[in-house]
């Protein structure tokens, strides 16, 4: 899935939002409860986008499904906002090692 095909229409106020929410629910996700709000948020979204795929909130697996779905969309503007700017890469030059002297096997009286 294309996280970016997702979020090409969201406003900032939008993915600021899904990313708020995405955090209210994991924290409320540590007491086996989910975020109301969040979850109702992410039900809306998730027939914004894809109608045909019909999902209910009674339904556990459902339920984990959006919001797994969400927490990924929502780490994925979290990273596109970090990324750095380009470095160029330098390559390091690998020195040789230099080879060591064998030690011969023949013992001397």
């Amino acid at each position: 899935m294309d996280y970016n095909s997702i979020i090409k229409d969201y406003s900032d106020e939008k993915k600021d939002r899904v990313v708020e929410l995405a955090n209210q629910n994991i924290i409320s996700m540590r007491g086996n409860l989910y975020h109301n709000n969040a979850l109702n948020y992410f039900f809306q979204l998730w027939h914004e986008h894809f109608p045909q795929q019909k999902q209910s909130k009674q339904c556990n697996g459902c339920r984990k499904a959006v919001c797994k779905f969400f927490h990924n969309v929502a780490d994925h503007i979290v990273a596109e906002r970090k990324v750095p700017e380009l470095v160029e890469e330098v390559k390091s030059v690998k020195t040789k090692k230099p080879k060591q002297k064998k030690k011969s096997s023949v013992k001397t009286k």
